[in-house]
């Protein structure tokens, strides 16, 4: 069984709280999300969330097509395993 991970971005309305969408980044690699978010060392593979802020939405916006819109929404990395 081989187990893949897929790395997304969850968008949260910030008023209630609720997931809006998610939104797949697995084009961005995993060495670069380490140059973005600097995980900490027993988090090598990151699979942690991570909160996205204006610094970070900066860096990804280099690598994947995204508007960040902080006053409306709150963002975080995330990722799931997918086995087939």
């Amino acid at each position: 069984m081989t187990m893949k991970v897929t790395r997304i971005i969850d968008v949260f309305d910030k008023k209630s709280e609720k997931l809006v969408k998610d939104i797949n980044i697995n084009s961005v690699s995993l060495e670069t999300l380490k140059e973005i978010f600097n995980p900490p060392e027993d988090d090598p593979l990151m699979y942690n969330p991570y909160w996205i802020h204006e610094k970070e939405a900066k860096e990804l916006k280099k690598h994947i097509d995204i508007e960040f819109e902080f006053d409306k929404y709150v963002y975080d990395l995330g990722c799931f395993r997918a086995g087939t």
